[in-house]
């Protein structure tokens, strides 16, 4: 409501003529009276504010759903972490969890499928299995049952994918063995060698070792493809570092080694099988995963040829994932692939992501 006021002058000017009849000239007389009125107009606007109301969307309560988990394989310790933060986090849901250990078997993985689906009261279901060609068995299976599905780490078709992007993981260790050429050894580089396995699952771990080429490449611009050598790692530590150890044995005279392995178990294993054969300081390895195992050999600096790792943050894998397994049942769209965030951990910055307790 606003009030406006306005002045308004009224002259009301009276003249008197008086004409005398004597013979005397006419005396005129003028008058003026000026009168100011006071009018007050009221006028009435309209004002529309818009005031935005947040409305907060309730998050799905999982509380008595039951999920089930398939873990790859307990006896690697990067899985045993992951096992951990499943059984914390759907702990702290109020979710039950049917948990199911793939012991890194596929016939065990295909088995543990069938006792999920016939379970009859599982909603939704976390596979994460090694062995990518029995995935499309196991898929089929769920998709009968009418289960939804998460793929951990390695892909199923149609489900919706958890886990890194190994490409660009990869190429993260590749730029920290390049990088660490650079700043120690002037860019000179004799031989890089690059784990792959060809075993079932391959196509997520050569996304690994395709990147972690890319990454020394495009660092070192000038260095020979042909120096860049692929060789089988293995599954375990054991077949990991014999591996290592014969293709040291095959470039007696390389003096400036880069070594890109999959898993930090693994490149941990590489830099023992130098440090062995008394080439350690010709050698530096990095592994994938940012494990308890390669997280205590770069903060102990033993053995001291293990660079770092990419990060998978394997303890946060429980607390992506069960809220994620939520927003499914509760109907939600999200995306068909979920990565993690990766980061390059060396002794560097690991205090900033990993501090001492």
């Amino acid at each position: 409501m606003k009030r406006r006021v306005y002045l308004l002058s009224a002259a009301a000017i009276f003249v008197v003529f008086a004409l005398a009849l004597s013979s005397c000239a006419p005396e005129t007389i003028v008058e003026t009276i000026i009168e100011t009125v006071e009018v007050s107009v009221v006028e009435t606007v309209e004002v529309i504010v818009k005031v935005p109301v947040e409305v907060e969307e309730e998050e799905f309560d999982c509380t008595g759903s039951t999920m089930a988990y398939a873990g790859f394989g307990s006896q690697f310790a990067f899985i045993a972490i992951v096992d951990e933060s499943m059984r914390d986090a759907a702990e702290d849901a109020g979710v039950e969890l049917f948990f199911l250990d793939n012991e890194f078997s596929p016939e065990i993985a295909l088995e543990n499928a069938e006792l999920i689906s016939a379970r009859g009261d599982v909603d939704l279901v976390f596979e994460f299995n090694y062995y990518q060609q029995q995935n499309y068995v196991i898929g089929e299976i769920f998709k009968e049952a009418g289960i939804p599905v998460i793929a951990i780490d390695i892909p199923i078709p149609g489900a919706i994918y958890y886990g890194g992007d190994n490409y660009y993981a990869g190429k993260l260790a590749g730029q920290g063995l390049a990088q660490f050429a650079l700043d120690n050894w002037d860019g000179q580089v004799d031989i890089v060698l690059v784990e792959q396995q060809s075993l079932a699952g391959q196509q997520t771990l050569e996304a690994r070792t395709l990147g972690i080429i890319a990454g020394v490449q495009q660092s070192l611009l000038d260095l020979d493809v042909e120096l860049i050598v692929r060789f089988e790692g293995g599954v375990n530590v054991d077949e990991a570092q014999e591996a290592v150890a014969t293709m040291l044995e095959a470039y007696p005279d390389a003096e400036h080694i880069l070594i890109g392995m999959l898993g930090d178990s693994n490149g941990v294993a590489a830099a023992t099988a130098a440090e062995m054969a008394g080439r350690g300081d010709h050698v530096v390895t990095t592994g994938v995963g940012a494990d308890d195992v390669g997280l205590e050999a770069i903060r102990s600096g033993d053995p001291a040829s293990f660079l770092g790792t990419p990060t998978f943050l394997p303890e946060m894998y429980g607390w992506d994932l069960i809220p994620l397994g939520c927003r499914v049942l509760a109907g939600e769209q999200v995306p068909a692939e979920v990565f993690i965030n990766h980061v390059f951990i060396d002794a560097n910055n690991i205090d900033e992501y990993y501090p001492e307790e």
